[in-house]
């Protein structure tokens, strides 16, 4: 597996944002590759997004690329770059995303969460507060022990590189048993829960649990 910040394959950017050599893990991680995104991915992105998730919580194209140009950083691509892929399709594809922005404090009310809130209303670089707007697989790389270490080196690399950042930050659907599994594997804990936050295929609505975990669980001294 490849951690690269400037888009050079083969490379990680550490918290000082220069270029060095990773290492491997030992499962399927390793034929990954994480990059920031580009304007030229936001169309597999937005394919990403309508298969990750039911219509009414789908983000608009606009709300991920104002994400985008608010916090590039913050932005990240797994590529799947296996022998397999390449030869398939002549280059890595996109195999998930990771977006966060940065902000000021911890939100006070609920309305911050809403879909489609404003990256670049809200983000601020000098920030403590990392959360994470949205995090998602295809389909068909679901299931094979990617999702977590894909969240946790985006979080390593953005806590280290933004070293000032004390908290990260999300918001999840109770029914998404999956991703709260990997949440709390990663220790994060819950802080409140928002009632009737989310629609919902099974009942009317579900309620958003909103989760935390402290930024230096995920810098390069801890990992």
């Amino acid at each position: 597996m490849s951690v690269c910040l400037c888009r050079r394959p083969g490379a990680y950017c550490n918290s000082s944002l220069r270029c060095g050599v990773s290492v491997a893990p030992p499962h399927a991680f390793y034929a990954m590759n994480i990059v920031p995104a580009k304007t030229f991915d936001i169309p597999e992105i937005m394919d990403i997004e309508r298969t990750s998730f039911i219509p009414q919580i789908q983000e608009r194209q606009k709300t991920f690329e104002e994400r985008l140009s608010a916090f590039p950083q913050g932005f990240l691509l797994l590529q799947d770059a296996s022998d397999q892929t390449v030869l398939k399709n002549g280059k890595a594809v996109t195999a998930g995303y990771f977006c966060s922005e940065i902000l000021q404090a911890l939100p006070a009310g609920d309305n911050f969460f809403e879909l489609g809130h404003s990256a670049l209303k809200n983000h601020h670089s000098d920030g403590i507060v990392l959360y994470v707007s949205s995090f998602a697989l295809y389909p068909e790389y679901r299931g094979q022990k990617l999702a977590q270490p894909f969240f946790k080196e985006c979080l390593k690399n953005l806590c280290s590189a933004f070293p000032q950042i004390k908290t990260v930050l999300l918001l999840v659907n109770e029914e998404w048993t999956g991703a709260r599994h990997i949440y709390r594997k990663l220790r994060f804990t819950e802080i409140r829960t928002i009632k009737a936050f989310f629609p919902s295929l099974h009942k009317d609505t579900a309620d958003g649990i909103v989760m935390s975990a402290p930024a230096a669980l995920f810098s390069e001294q801890a990992l």
